[in-house]
């Protein structure tokens, strides 16, 4: 008998949407061949060192906030991403209708897990406690970034001399309710850490038949009992691992 609770019934999986991205951005122009490679960036906006090599490509927009996406010298799309999987998986959409095929994300997470928080977290999968995800795959634990564009990664960023780990990321909606609790069920099925929009982005990534990795880096700590607030260093990750993937995307 099927489940009618309406978060996770999988009834019209395989129906087309009644509104879709190419409808609301059918007046822009498709991206040249050559560029297919897009990666986003959970920050506001570019730096200066960024930002001299970008041209627009286009606005998303949200209910309160404009966020420019930007073509990165030619090569690779460099997209500036909202917080949260529905959002972000929004704009996931319309950069894929502009002809992306291979998306990289990078952002902030909290660790939950046993792990050296000054290394990168190169996700194999994430744990699906959100949403979004549920309105594109059937229900499951866990979905699965791309193996083969981990591998592309993996070989980067050995070549940098950078540290990393594979491993497994919760993604939730609700960092509020974060809670001892909750963190110590993650912690058993495997998550290092915590953030709100992989799950979400892999699932919309599987759905459309495109490859999707996530970087994660540390910018607090919530396995403890108390929160450790965010990371003095958190500025100066974040600006170093922004051009870390923008130089791997234009490598792949």
């Amino acid at each position: 008998m099927e489940n009618n609770i309406p978060i996770i019934e999988t009834r019209g999986l395989d129906e087309k949407g009644i509104i879709t991205a190419e409808m609301l951005l059918s007046e822009y122009e498709k991206l040249p061949k050559h560029i297919t490679v897009a990666v986003m960036l959970f920050d506001k906006s570019p730096s200066e060192k960024i930002l001299k090599h970008c041209k627009l490509l286009f606005n998303f927009v949200g209910a309160s906030f404009i966020i420019p996406q930007y073509i990165y010298k030619d090569s690779i799309v460099v997209s500036y991403a909202p917080l949260g999987s529905a959002a972000a998986a929004g704009l996931l959409e319309e950069l894929l209708t502009f002809g992306i095929k291979k998306v990289i994300a990078c952002g902030s997470s909290g660790l939950v897990g046993d792990f050296d928080p000054s290394n990168f977290l190169l996700v194999n999968k994430a744990i699906r406690d959100e949403g979004l995800s549920y309105h594109y795959l059937e229900p499951s634990t866990y979905v699965e970034t791309s193996e083969e564009l981990n591998n592309l990664i993996s070989i980067e960023l050995d070549k940098m001399n950078l540290k990393y780990q594979e491993g497994i990321t919760w993604t939730t909606d609700a960092f509020y309710r974060e809670t001892k609790t909750r963190v110590e069920i993650r912690k058993k099925e495997g998550a290092i850490a915590v953030e709100m929009e992989c799950a979400g982005l892999a699932a919309v990534a599987k759905y459309r038949n495109i490859q999707f990795s996530q970087l994660l880096y540390f910018s607090d700590i919530v396995k403890q009992d108390a929160w450790s607030g965010f990371l003095e260093e958190r500025p100066n990750i974040k600006q170093k691992i922004n051009e870390v993937v923008i130089s791997i995307a234009q490598k792949i």
